[in-house]
């Protein structure tokens, strides 16, 4: 993954995950969390050139439609997996991709679920990119 973009929405799902083991505040804002999550490994390239501004615009995006994505989130998944027992790592993905797909620039929805999926293969090897797949998939 070396693409500007797709480093930056990796950058914004770590960042997401962050935010949901530590809540936001004065002292722990997305910028900061930003700059202490480009530290983390596979987002060397951005730490060359630091550009947060398309991951702040996608969290942002996100933080104003929060209630609507979980929603969707919520409403496209089977009763065996509800949204609270969702892997927070998965929620942050679903979140993101659906805020782009729903909510953000004009990118089309193949190209974003595509992100998305390759997002997870990094962190998962079972049935969650399966999982994020189909929930994307179904809007």
């Amino acid at each position: 993954m070396s693409d500007p973009k797709s480093l930056q929405r990796l950058l914004a799902v770590q960042a997401l995950y962050q935010i949901s083991i530590n809540a936001l505040s004065n002292e722990n804002s997305i910028d900061f969390i930003l700059q202490e999550t480009i530290h983390q490994p596979g987002l060397e390239e951005l730490k060359k050139k630091p550009n947060y501004n398309y991951a702040k615009k996608i969290l942002n995006g996100f933080i104003d439609n929060s209630t609507q994505i979980d929603l969707l989130i919520r409403t496209n998944l089977t009763a065996t997996r509800s949204l609270d027992k969702l892997d927070n790592l998965i929620h942050a993905i679903l979140k993101l991709a659906i805020y782009e797909m729903k909510f953000g620039p004009k990118v089309p929805k193949k190209v974003v679920i595509n992100e998305y999926l390759n997002i997870s293969h990094i962190f998962f090897t079972g049935t969650e990119s399966k999982l994020i797949n189909g929930v994307l998939d179904s809007f």
